[in-house]
């Protein structure tokens, strides 16, 4: 039966479905690339996604900074946060419904799988989330506004699965990596 990936707080260990912020050293080294003095800032102002109602499905992600996308640009955006789940579980990453219907705004990938081992990987299983906008208005959003929403699904496993013994050696596309054995 499958279990619960440990969830390291301090010193503290936890079985549980759950968000967290990935470091700073990891989020500093993720976001190298930006010519910004404010990274702890934005950093310790990033917000764990929630759930806007007791019945929304999804929780939502909410923007580290502020971004513009003008019709036919993408962007990336490192979120600063992972997620735990149970080893039968995905996280499913989308645009938020309104974003998609108003602005033709949608995820570069379509849909975003997060695994369960990911939270394992050398990035700290760091969600990055990439947007495309595919329509004709500028989309802008502010700094902690929400624009996507992961939802945690369960999976089936075909009934003469074989077993796997791989274990994710790296971040994003690792597991079609040759360092993973086979």
């Amino acid at each position: 039966m499958p279990g619960v990936l440990p969830v390291k707080r301090g010193r503290k260990v936890m079985s549980k479905r759950c968000f967290s912020k990935i470091t700073y050293k990891q989020y500093r080294k993720d976001t190298a690339f930006v010519e910004d003095n404010n990274i702890l800032k934005e950093y310790t102002e990033i917000c764990l996604p929630k759930r806007a109602t007791g019945c929304s499905a999804g929780y939502d992600f909410f923007a580290p900074k502020n971004f513009t996308l003008n019709p036919g640009q993408e962007i990336k955006i490192p979120t600063g946060i992972r997620a735990f789940m149970n080893e039968d579980e995905w996280l499913g990453i989308f645009i938020r419904s309104g974003h998609g219907f108003k602005y033709n705004v949608r995820l570069n990938n379509s849909v975003a799988v997060i695994d369960a081992d990911y939270v394992r990987a050398k990035n700290e299983g760091h969600i990055w989330i990439a947007i495309y906008n595919g329509g004709k208005r500028i989309f802008e959003i502010k700094k902690g506004e929400a624009f996507a929403q992961g939802v945690f699904q369960k999976y089936l496993l075909v009934d003469d699965d074989m077993p796997v013994n791989n274990e994710r050696y790296g971040g994003l596309g690792s597991t079609s990596n040759e360092k993973v054995e086979r």
